[in-house]
């Protein structure tokens, strides 16, 4: 596992360096922007509204996992309500 800077300071280049030998494992989707996840469980978070960008700790990945996954289950039983209202989940 890389070793990664804990005291990197939003929107400089060290947000990018601390992931040099990383690979990218995946890409998560929030309402004010995205994050690069890592295969370290690391992740570079860009601000799309505000064009920022800061290194996120894995625990700060696993909890923004939890909340996709949430909103996910919601969105599916959402659907299953729609669909059964419409005469198609039946």
């Amino acid at each position: 596992m890389s070793k990664h800077n804990h005291g990197t300071t939003s929107n400089t280049p060290d947000c990018f360096r601390t992931f040099i030998g990383c690979r990218v494992k995946g890409m998560l989707r929030d309402r004010d922007g995205y994050m690069l996840v890592f295969e370290c469980g690391w992740a570079l978070a860009f601000n799309t509204l505000h064009g920022s960008y800061w290194v996120e700790s894995s625990e700060e990945v696993k909890i923004k996992l939890r909340e996709s996954e949430q909103i996910l289950r919601n969105l599916q039983e959402e659907t299953k309500n729609i669909l059964a209202l419409a005469g198609e989940g039946q």
